[in-house]
């Protein structure tokens, strides 16, 4: 077996209880003059979190955009683009979870694409799903719902700040739920046909470390378990872009096309689809698998469900579709979409992974 690995990730990660105090420090690191903060109307209007980011600034905030919507719909792009434009930005600090960071990838490609220079991304997210260590973005057609990933190392955000102080708004099913999706990067990559070595090291500590901290971590002062499941997000996702021919294989294209067509959370969809991917994939994953379920503190066995259920059991958190506002009618409509992301992606399970099979599938998750 012949591996190859390019590293490509931020240049940098502050991390701590506190850190928000080095952003003034970053943003003169850096060099740029004119900060354009991204987020969410939420995170603006119901608490200080957004002016504590402003704050800290000082003169280099040129702006807040704070319309960054749930699973990237293009016309948020298109109007955030427009105020970067007209702020004259220099950087892009990006302050929530994955919509806002994902909203960010794709301004950054729209600017590139236009022929700007691309802007410095300062990242300081306040859940778990780790985007930011990715170039990878998905946006929503808000006309047909169905989302399009896009993939370009332009959009790798250059500096992470993990600050577990500013988490302690985001609402606990939130935080939970974006702590499966963490753990659904990790088994997404362990699962994988080959597995990078290194990166296998990162996955298995990533889903150990979750088991232990994510249920208590559910307290918003609980600021170490915080601290740990943001470093085991870091874990879950690095380096997934850099090991040649790896990719998402099942429960990230059924989360894709569950939360565009139904506006159903990111972390939600992970609850909800790892237990029947991980079955759907048995017999191809097994040894896979059997690492899973040790690293989750089940030893004996080679299935990773039993021991994803058992610990979704320890947390508060959806469960089925039928939780969801998705609606039991369209479901062939998303398992065709589903379908077609996999043929997309070249996805190793696509053979087995049609229409009618994945019908099936999200069927069993009502």
């Amino acid at each position: 077996m012949i591996y190859d690995f390019t590293e490509c990730g931020p240049d940098r990660v502050v991390s701590g209880i506190g850190a928000l105090k080095e952003l003034s420090g970053i943003v003169e690191h850096l060099g740029v003059r004119r900060a354009l903060v991204l987020t969410g109307r939420t995170l603006a209007t119901k608490t200080d979190l957004v002016a504590r980011v402003e704050r800290a600034l000082g003169a280099a905030h040129a702006g807040t955009f704070a319309e960054c919507g749930q699973h990237v719909p293009a016309g948020t792009v298109d109007a955030c683009v427009a105020q970067a434009k007209d702020a004259q930005a220099d950087v892009l600090v990006v302050f929530g979870g994955g919509s806002p960071i994902d909203t960010a990838k794709m301004v950054v490609m729209r600017l590139v694409e236009a022929g700007h220079a691309a802007p410095h991304q300062i990242v300081i997210p306040t859940t778990l799903s780790a985007g930011e260590f990715t170039y990878a973005a998905g946006i929503t057609d808000e006309t047909t719902r169905v989302k399009h990933v896009h993939v370009d190392p332009a959009t790798q955000p250059g500096v992470i700040l993990y600050d577990p102080e500013l988490t302690q708004a985001t609402p606990t099913e939130l935080w939970l739920t974006t702590g499966l999706k963490a753990l659904d990067h990790a088994i997404e990559g362990l699962w994988w046909p080959v597995c990078h070595p290194f990166l296998e090291t990162l996955r298995l500590g990533a889903i150990a470390d979750l088991t232990a901290h994510l249920a208590r971590s559910s307290d918003p002062n609980a600021l170490e378990d915080r601290l740990a499941c943001q470093h085991a997000a870091w874990k879950s996702i690095w380096g997934l872009l850099s090991a040649k021919n790896v990719g998402f294989r099942l429960s990230h294209p059924l989360g894709h096309q569950i939360g565009a067509r139904w506006d159903v959370p990111h972390g939600v969809t992970s609850c909800i689809a790892l237990p029947g991917a991980a079955r759907f994939l048995h017999q191809r994953t097994r040894d896979a698998q059997a690492k899973i379920a040790r690293a989750m503190g089940m030893p004996d066995g080679d299935a990773a469900a039993p021991a994803i259920e058992a610990f979704l059991d320890t947390l508060d958190v959806p469960r089925r579709l039928s939780q969801t506002s998705a609606v039991r009618e369209e479901i062939p409509q998303v398992a065709e979409a589903v379908a077609h992301e996999l043929s997309y992606l070249g996805a190793p399970d696509a053979d087995i992974a049609t229409r009618d099979a994945l019908t099936k599938l999200l069927d069993d998750m009502w």
